[in-house]
Parts: C-alpha cells; sequence; structure tokens
C-alpha cells in the first residue's frame, strides 16, 4: 500500500510541475506577443513623430493650414504611448520582475534568498495573483 501511496503522490507532483510548466510557457508567448505589438506601435509613433517633424518644418517655411493634421498627430502619438503603457504593464503581469539586491542593487536570480555579490538577505514580495 505505501508503494502505491509514493507513486501516485509522485504522479500528482509530476501533473503540477507540467502544469507549472505549460503556465510558464504560456506566460513567455503571450509576453513575446505583447512585445511583437509594443513594436509595431513604436513604429507608428516614429512615424507619426517624422510627419510632425515635416509639418512643423513646412509651418516654419509659412505654409498655413497645417495646424489640424499637428493636432490629430500629437494625439494620435500620445494615444500610442498610453497604448504601450498599458501593454508593458500587462507584461509586466507575464513576467515579474527578478528581484534586486536593496544593498548593492544586483540583479538577483528570481529564488534567491541572500545576495550573491554582498550577501544581503533578500525579502521578496508576495506575488499578486
Amino acid at each position: 500500500m505505501e508503494i502505491l501511496k509514493k507513486v501516485s503522490e509522485s504522479a500528482r507532483t509530476i501533473t503540477e510541475g507540467a502544469k507549472t510548466i505549460g503556465k510558464k510557457s504560456s506566460d513567455l508567448v503571450g509576453a513575446a506577443k505583447l512585445k511583437f505589438e509594443i513594436s509595431k506601435l513604436e513604429k507608428e509613433m516614429e512615424n507619426n513623430i517624422s510627419a510632425l517633424g515635416s509639418l512643423v518644418y513646412l509651418q516654419y517655411k509659412g505654409e498655413k493650414g497645417l495646424e489640424e493634421e499637428v493636432e490629430r498627430l500629437l494625439k494620435s502619438t500620445k494615444a500610442l504611448e498610453d497604448d504601450i503603457t498599458e501593454i508593458e504593464v500587462q507584461i509586466a503581469k507575464f513576467l515579474p520582475k527578478p528581484p534586486v539586491c536593496s544593498k548593492c542593487m544586483t540583479e538577483l536570480p528570481m529564488a534567491a534568498k541572500f545576495c550573491f555579490i554582498c550577501g544581503t538577505e533578500i525579502v521578496q514580495d508576495k506575488p499578486t495573483e
């Protein structure tokens, strides 16, 4: 009976491990998709800023009637910036930041209990669900 109990516990542990690995891999895929979305939004922002520069130069040269287009590009660029910030928050949920030593500011592995540089004990925040 004891052997069956150990086999059952081992199977449960393996199943839980597989679920954890599956969640982590799906988190990585989700974060990669979001990072790709950020890169697309950043490219669009670069295009807007380039167009704004051209419009400002044309205004400097005396061309009239560009104010509405400048305003539209400014609002569009601000909206893109806000979207990027929102996506970065989503990425942070997928990929929590590693702990940093409070004394020497060294970035540490996720499971670190002590800093490997200065030996300071690491107090980790409890993860939020």
